[in-house]
């Protein structure tokens, strides 16, 4: 597949990381609880955000921003998470490439509590 005039190299997804749903469940007293139900472990190309583009990305208060290349899959939204190592990510945008239903290009920062 040619993606802008260049050859895709199937080779550079070589990351592993698991995508999970956000899901609320109900405890035994009625309360709503947030939770994440996996998806899928999938490999993926992994690229921090480096140069200008931190400057950019922190001004819209991302912190440790990331672009990750995964193949394409129906039931990734920007609600889902992604896990790299024991760190979570959320998704601020995702793009079809191409619209060609191959691979998908997800924009994420980490997960930050508070």
């Amino acid at each position: 597949m040619n993606l802008n005039g260049k050859p895709t190299n199937p080779g550079e997804l070589r990351t592993q990381i698991g995508l999970y749903k956000r899901t609320v469940t109900e405890d035994a007293g009625g309360f709503h609880q947030a939770a994440k139900t996996k998806l899928a472990d999938v490999w993926c190309k992994w690229q921090n955000v480096h140069g200008s583009e931190v400057w950019a990305a922190e001004s819209v208060n991302a912190v440790q921003p990331a672009t990750v290349w995964i193949r394409y899959r129906s039931d990734v939204d920007p609600t889902c998470y992604v896990l790299k190592g024991s760190v979570y990510y959320e998704i601020v945008s995702i793009d079809n490439v191409l619209d060609r239903d191959e691979y998908m290009e997800l924009k994420v920062r980490r997960v930050t509590e508070g």
